[in-house]
């Protein structure tokens, strides 16, 4: 049998194992997995002295700042990510249900690759009563906050109890922004009457006590409405105390953390100002370190990137700057760099958590997340030896700073195929707007007892 394509020489990750074969693709999907040298294709890629890794999935973006749903694509394909997840925001007075049309709409019209969707709550109690229509649509998990009062998006715990009630008999999930909004309030005002240095303590507007605590009582509300939870930007140790207790209790719980928190620390960013202001804040070493000790202990499901690239510069008023930066492109190469090659994590472990793992907690496996035949071939060639210092210049994003700005890092995404197609190749992009598909997600069937590794 003559293949579409064939990707040779390269060695092929699975969460369980790792195998040097061929990989086989006809018709956008994986077509067979071989004994090197035995498949035989109409093209050929030559990946050898690379891994073939499943695309990664993102399941945290935001593209409705500085980048649009086409913007954010293009640079998550740049960094290795095939699939991505956005937010759909109901910002207060919005319909939630035409937030997702629009997304959708969007998607379909100018996605390189596929896509599925969150609901965003702000208007909670009122949009709450939209979500059984989303559910006809595809869209199966729903965020709230437990921050940003003072804004009017925080949903308290009535509203969050009345939206995790409604998800839960649809068996879906919710997300939540966990962090105890109303005390960091507090605290952010208190600093204001001291005329503090908001740049200097930072770090006490997003304490890890309220991420600890906000993570707690949005999972046992969770329980108490029999609803799965989703815990996105987990940034402390602290945090992952909380996590660990949950799972070890055998609660649903679904724990996230980022390549940001993976690979910074405020200290060394601090000189930067506003750039480095995303929330939940990026803390400590001991934070820092604490994450990769939770990854290594399996208390974590996925990575997202939480891509949210705003419009800031260093010297712009640190108080008044939004929270967010880009992410989504230099995810997989951060996650590779700080976990592979120093020995915190293995190749498998990064299939599991950024492919696979996500693919499952989203109800897209098998279609997407492993490089298995029938799977469609969304597939990463990734060079273990090839050195490269990230730069604002060699990014994708329509931000002109990226947090990682003269990072060097060991490994890089050589090519990337979505459904088949090849839509980076180097430097060079191959993809095409309109490409990318709609996901209908099923979610809330995560196994939440066994751990993944």
């Amino acid at each position: 049998m003559s293949h579409d394509c064939v990707i040779k020489g390269g060695l092929l990750v699975y969460p369980e194992k790792t195998v040097r074969a061929d990989l086989a693709i006809s018709g956008g999907k994986i077509s067979a997995v071989t004994e090197p040298g035995k498949a035989k294709g109409k093209a050929t890629i030559d990946a050898e002295g690379c891994y073939l890794l499943p695309g990664a999935i993102d399941p945290h973006t935001h593209p409705v700042y500085l980048d649009s749903i086409a913007n954010t694509a293009r640079s998550a394909a740049f960094g290795g990510v095939t699939t991505v997840i956005h937010y759909a925001y109901a910002r207060p007075g919005n319909s939630l249900i035409a937030k997702i049309k629009e997304f959708k709409e969007e998607g379909e019209a100018t996605s390189c690759i596929d896509f599925a969707l969150h609901g965003g709550l702000f208007e909670t109690l009122k949009q709450a009563d939209e979500i059984p229509q989303a559910f006809k649509m595809g869209v199966t998990s729903f965020k709230v906050f437990m921050a940003y009062a003072k804004l009017g998006w925080m949903t308290d715990d009535y509203a969050m109890a009345k939206t995790m009630d409604i998800v839960s008999k649809h068996g879906g999930m919710v997300c939540v922004h966990a962090e105890t909004g109303l005390a960091i309030d507090y605290i952010m005002d208190r600093m204001l009457a001291e005329k503090a240095n908001f740049a200097e303590r930072f770090l006490e507007t997003s304490p890890d006590i309220a991420e600890g605590e906000g993570i707690f009582r949005a999972v046992y509300i969770g329980r108490l409405m029999n609803c799965p939870v989703y815990i996105p930007h987990i940034s402390s140790a602290e945090g992952i105390q909380v996590i660990r207790f949950l799972k070890r209790m055998g609660y649903a719980v679904i724990a996230e953390t980022c390549p940001q928190y993976l690979g910074l620390t405020w200290e060394g960013l601090k000189e930067r100002g506003p750039l480095g202001k995303v929330g939940p804040s990026i803390k400590t070493e001991g934070d820092r370190m604490a994450l990769w000790m939770a990854m290594q202990e399996g208390l974590f499901d996925s990575i997202g990137s939480d891509h949210a690239p705003k419009d800031k510069k260093v010297e712009d008023e640190f108080f008044d700057a939004a929270y967010g930066s880009p992410e989504v492109e230099t995810m997989l190469p951060v996650v590779w760099h700080f976990g592979v090659n120093r020995g915190l994590i293995t190749p498998n472990e990064v299939a599991a958590l950024m492919a696979e793992n996500t693919a499952r907690i989203m109800g897209l496996f098998p279609k997407k997340g492993r490089l298995e035949p029938g799977s469609d071939a969304d597939v990463v060639v990734l060079d273990p030896t090839e050195r490269w210092t990230v730069a604002a210049a060699n990014q994708h994003s329509n931000a002109s700073y990226t947090l990682f700005d003269g990072q060097e890092l060991l490994g890089r995404v050589k090519k990337v195929l979505a459904r088949g197609r090849l839509i980076v190749e180097g430097e060079k992009f191959l993809g095409a707007e309109g490409y990318g598909e709609f996901l209908p997600s099923k979610t809330g069937n995560w196994d939440y007892r066994q751990k993944r590794r």
